[in-house]
């Protein structure tokens, strides 16, 4: 008789193993079908399906060739052959736990031992019961994006003449640069450089030699520093530096050694050049507390070190500053006062010293500004010729005194007026029709009016200044040298310019009695002057003795305070009656 005891003990334990195995076999012919999906799939990812112990149970031909393997050499192997020890055991253990992965960019290993970017997602795959049978992991190869995005990424915070950071990545290096520094208590010094004459050099070397000189910078920088990080180019030809610093001393060491590397000639193409840089500094948190403050503070230093001479390094202070603001708020009230209408002329008298008559007059241009008060040419002018305020400025001033001058000519029998041309006028396209359109507008005679350029304007492109005097000299008027003396004109090569007169500067007639070497050269301009057919007249007479003295040496004309003073041309025009009446 069979045990019924022991029959009803096995039969739970049998019917157990029976299903187990039953599910074992519908779990493999999943998988079976999950396989043959994929392999009908065309997709470029690489899969791999591994049972819960890690061990690779397929492997598409896309996931074998990305990491340097026939499929065939893949299977039962572990997967962990793909990853690297760290990244393997962290895979293990999100198996185990059934946790997916989404998107994880991790670096996986080929057959040769390389290393290349990823991306990773695994999901468990579960049966009908819940159970975990297998992980199905998906990789794409992404070093053609990350090639990309460090592409992007160059392009976006590097230079692309240089290959230092730009000014958007030094700056945020520069934020954490002072956060650091707030934190510890510590010191930052930032180094504005502007390489003297570079655009000379693009002049006269063309722009591919100037981008060989900036790599050369950047560079000897990056050598002198060991590394970018506290670099910046901000284009052209500035850039930053930044440095931790205990203050003001170890500052001036560190901006000696900058300039130092500018000690040695830069050799491009062959050719030896020699550059320096002026250096401006600005140091936290004496100067700024923040990233916006350093910049300009800096800027502003760099700029004054300019102001002193090539090669020069100045540090920032309050005083520069106050310039600075003045100087921008100057340049928006030249734009303000030119649509107000602030700006006038007044008109200094010239005499004739022969006939003692009143023969011209200079016109020199006034500025009084509802905001600022008074304020002289001598500040006005420089900031509008570097703001590019002078071409309206010179607009202005010559339409003005062609109105006049036809006014005086209708009215008091004709007055000489003489307009000083600035460099940056005289050289702008447009300077030789622009005069011919004003005097065709204001009517004016050409023969009433004197244009002045200083002897250095002239000078600096002797040839082509040349074709453009004859211009003007052919449209009837008459042209002078202004502060003659001052500049560096050839006597030969004056004769080559269309000139009717040259003035004499007034810093040799104010010393011509008591210091014999200005007399010299009074005596010699003269001289000069009379040997070429040219008239000369004397600025800054305030004295006397200073009439009689030019009256012996046979100056023809003369202007100055002690003549009379700069007026209006009502005051002018109650001036010349006077005048004619005194002299008949």
């Amino acid at each position: 008789m069979p045990d019924t005891a022991n029959l009803h003990l096995e039969t739970p334990i049998m019917l157990g193993a029976y299903e187990h195995l039953k599910e074992l076999q519908q779990d493999q012919e999943s998988l079976d079908m999950l396989m043959k999906a994929i392999e009908c799939l065309p997709i470029q990812t690489g899969i791999t399906v591994t049972d819960m112990h890690g061990r690779i149970l397929y492997v598409n031909a896309v996931q074998a060739a990305m990491h340097g393997y026939r499929p065939a050499e893949l299977l039962g192997e572990d997967a962990d052959l793909f990853s690297q020890p760290g990244d393997a055991v962290i895979f293990r253990q999100l198996a185990l736990a059934g946790t997916s992965i989404t998107n994880l960019e991790c670096q996986n290993v080929k057959k040769s031992g390389a290393r290349f970017p990823v991306q990773i997602n695994s999901t468990p795959l579960r049966n009908a019961r819940g159970r975990c049978i297998a992980v199905v992991t998906a990789c794409e190869d992404i070093t053609g994006l990350k090639a990309s995005e460090r592409q992007i990424e160059q392009l976006s915070y590097y230079d692309p003449t240089s290959g230092l950071p730009n000014r958007a990545l030094f700056l945020t290096r520069l934020e954490k640069a002072l956060d650091l520094a707030r934190r510890n208590g510590r010191g930052v010094a930032v180094f504005f450089l502007d390489l003297d004459n570079f655009k000379y050099l693009l002049d006269t070397r063309g722009h591919v030699f100037g981008d060989q000189l900036l790599k050369e910078v950047g560079r000897r920088l990056t050598v002198h520093l060991r590394e970018v990080h506290g670099l910046g180019h901000l284009g052209t030809d500035q850039f930053l530096v930044m440095l931790p610093t205990t203050g003001e001393e170890d500052a001036a060491t560190e901006a000696g050694k900058l300039q130092a590397l500018f000690s040695t000639p830069f050799t491009i193409d062959g050719v030896e050049i020699a550059s320096s840089a002026s250096i401006g500094v600005a140091l936290y948190p004496d100067d700024g507390l923040l990233v916006d403050d350093m910049l300009r503070c800096s800027d502003s230093a760099m700029s004054h070190a300019k102001q002193e001479g090539k090669g020069n390094c100045q540090f920032y202070s309050h005083e520069i500053n106050s310039r600075r603001m003045r100087r921008v708020a100057l340049e928006n009230g030249i734009r303000q006062g030119l649509s107000l209408g602030e700006f006038s002329l007044h008109y200094q008298p010239q005499w004739d010293l022969k006939s003692g008559r009143l023969v011209g007059v200079e016109a020199l241009l006034r500025w009084e500004s509802a905001q600022f008060g008074t304020v002289t040419p001598d500040e006005f002018i420089p900031i509008a010729e570097m703001s590019g305020l002078i071409m309206d400025l010179g607009e202005m001033v010559l339409t003005a005194a062609c109105l006049q001058a036809k006014e005086w000519a209708e009215s008091l029998g004709g007055l000489k007026v003489a307009v000083n041309i600035s460099g940056r006028q005289f050289g702008h396209p447009d300077f030789l029709s622009s005069v011919a359109r004003i005097v065709e507008k204001t009517g004016v005679r050409p023969s009433c009016l004197e244009l002045e350029f200083t002897e250095s304007v002239i000078m600096a492109k002797a040839s082509r200044n040349i074709e453009s005097l004859r211009a003007l000299k052919e449209m009837g008027m008459q042209l002078a040298i202004d502060d003659f003396g001052t500049g560096y004109s050839s006597l030969s090569y004056l004769k080559h310019f269309p000139i009717d007169v040259i003035k004499i500067d007034r810093s040799f007639i104010g010393e011509s009695l008591a210091d014999g070497d200005d007399a010299a050269i009074v005596e010699a301009i003269i001289s000069m002057g009379h040997s070429m057919k040219l008239k000369v007249v004397a600025e800054g007479v305030e004295s006397p003795e200073q009439l009689q003295f030019l009256k012996e040496l046979g100056c023809d004309g003369a202007q100055g305070f002690f003549l009379a003073p700069p007026m209006t041309s009502g005051e002018l025009r109650k001036r010349v009656e006077v005048d004619r009446r005194a002299n008949g």
